[in-house]
């Protein structure tokens, strides 16, 4: 086993969270070594598309080749632009509201699994450009391998992965660890740190594919008795339809086998239901559709133990209802802001060059306000609702 590879910070997850976490640190910590495992397959399906436009800022701040990039992929049919949402929430009409009013423009439906791999390769371009024949400064690295595990000495932090391909064992050792792995917070529950769940919502999922053009790129969103649903509109004729609901509900039952699933979608819903008759859409074929997932409100307690040097980042940290749409965008938002604070402990990075400017003594600091104003938006969106059912009013 390969051993003895010191970095000023080792990031394990290479999503959104993670990716952003790198790119701040080489932004702005000249000296700051950092690696990124991650394991992720590109080739598979990823469910959570929506990127709403005010991302394109924090986009810019991360690269500036990723606004172009993500553009490009849209004008190559990878992704689709946003024109709107459109919802049946707080009556059974359709409430719209177009992304021509929104100031920062037009948002994303992603191909999930292909941005993600975009923003894993913005960050092996650092590892060429500093760690190349003219690269200069300490090592970055990007490595495809499965965590393993975690032990601490008196020295460090020593992290254990699995190369893929190889199945070689490895071992590397840092000053900071920061979990990126997502709901399951893969690193820091070896760290005896424990998600709590505020609620048991799932979400089953099915891809639908069109024969013909369907020219409907809003979000559709539409509440029903026992949870809500959402489509949205993917690349190559195709669309996701998505049903949430509790865990204990007895419609989640039916809704993970194929037929239960269509006939909750053609019973319960309305506007939904008709997009997808009036379009000929037809579960993939070959898919093992429909899917479930969990999509319930939680956060890691504790979030970040800065005393042990060691953090989590998005949805490791805390993981949001999808209705906010806010997810990956707090996920790209705090692994800037936990870069950031994590270049000022280790390179003395001053305030005003960071992307908030904002005096923050913790990592805590940058979780606590964006948990509190989630939670207080939750409970207003979900008291909207026309219907008053267990699971809407387990939500109020």
């Amino acid at each position: 086993m390969s051993s003895d590879k010191v970095f000023d910070v080792i990031i394990v997850g290479g999503g959104p969270a993670g990716c952003a976490t790198a790119l701040a640190l080489h932004r702005l910590g000249e000296n700051v070594s950092f690696l990124l495992i991650d394991d992720a397959d590109s080739a598979v399906f990823k469910i959570g598309e929506s990127l709403p436009p005010e991302a394109k800022r924090l986009l810019q701040y991360l690269s500036s080749k990723l606004p172009a990039r993500l553009e490009q992929d849209t004008s190559n049919g990878i992704h689709t632009n946003i024109v709107g949402n459109a919802s049946a929430w707080e009556s059974a009409d359709v409430h719209e509201t177009f992304a021509i009013m929104n100031p920062f423009g037009a948002g994303w439906h992603l191909d999930r699994a292909s941005f993600d791999e975009t923003l894993r390769e913005t960050v092996r371009g650092l590892c060429l450009d500093r760690c190349g024949p003219s690269g200069q400064g300490p090592p970055i690295k990007v490595e495809k391998a499965r965590f393993l595990g975690i032990e601490k000495d008196p020295r460090s932090w020593i992290v254990s992965t699995e190369e893929q391909g190889t199945n070689e064992k490895r071992q590397y050792r840092s000053k900071w660890i920061v979990d990126a792995t997502g709901r399951k917070a893969s690193v820091a529950r070896k760290l005896d740190a424990k998600t709590i769940k505020k609620d048991a919502l799932l979400a089953f999922y099915a891809v639908f594919k069109s024969p013909a053009e369907d020219w409907d790129h809003r979000t559709l969103i539409e509440a029903t008795e026992t949870g809500w649903w959402y489509t949205s509109q993917l690349a190559n004729h195709t669309r996701i339809v998505v049903y949430h609901t509790d865990d204990t509900d007895p419609s989640s039952k039916h809704a993970r086998k194929r037929e239960g699933f269509l006939n909750l979608l053609y019973t319960d819903t309305t506007h939904i239901s008709k997009t997808i008759e009036d379009n000929d859409y037809q579960i993939l074929a070959e898919s093992n559709y429909p899917r479930c997932t969990a999509a319930c409100s939680s956060y890691l307690e504790p979030m970040t133990n800065e005393a042990e040097c060691w953090t989590a980042v998005g949805d490791a940290a805390m993981a949001f209802d999808p209705l906010s749409s806010q997810g990956m965008i707090t996920a790209l938002r705090s692994g800037c802001l936990v870069g950031e604070i994590l270049c000022q402990r280790l390179d003395g990075v001053k305030r005003e060059e960071a992307a908030t400017q904002t005096e923050r003594s913790s990592i805590e600091e940058v979780f606590l306000p964006i948990l509190s104003d989630y939670e207080k938006k939750k409970k207003l969106f979900y008291g909207l609702a026309r219907f008053d059912g267990e699971f809407w009013m387990r939500r109020r």
